[in-house]
């Protein structure tokens, strides 16, 4: 996890320099740097895609327990593995088929640098694939884990450390 969050910031960091630059650029010496603009755009597209993934792996994505925490205790790990099961469903769904969308319109070039769209677009088969990858880690911890044994909250359960 440590090594996908050091990428992420690696990625939001030439973001805010490349924005700033371009940003100077323009204001200040009525310049610009060509492709620069979609540079930034496929690095937030994969901060985005792996930070999604990330989140779900930290168990911080958002959810909505109001109903859950009312619920008896017996009732908590099997909500929990239907809620990961749905979840990886989703993501294997996405995985699945984004390989034929890709392939349809990954060929086109991007205007300004001239690379392949399919750059951008192979962001959802990789924050999928990690997605998948926590969904069974997680999956496996809930079930290694007994109901009663500290469980006082459904988001508790699946915190790393």
């Amino acid at each position: 996890m440590q090594i996908l969050e050091d990428l992420i910031s690696l990625c939001l960091l030439a973001v805010f320099g490349i924005t700033v630059m371009l940003v100077v650029l323009r204001y200040f010496f009525n310049t610009s740097i060509t492709g620069a603009n979609e540079i930034v755009i496929i690095l937030f597209i994969y901060s985005t895609a792996i930070g999604a993934a990330l989140a779900l792996g930290k168990n911080e994505h958002i959810s909505i327990t109001v109903f859950t925490e009312k619920l008896p205790k017996k009732f908590i790990k099997p909500l929990q593995l239907i809620q990961l099961f749905l979840i990886a469903t989703i993501n294997a769904v996405l995985f699945w088929y984004c390989f034929n969308w890709i392939d349809i319109t990954g060929g086109y070039k991007m205007p300004m640098t001239g690379l392949p769209r399919s750059v951008a677009l192979f962001s959802i088969p990789i924050g999928c694939g990690i997605a998948l990858i926590f969904c069974v880690n997680s999956f496996i911890t809930v079930l290694r884990n007994n109901v009663g044994d500290e469980l006082t909250h459904p988001s508790e359960q699946l915190k790393y450390k």
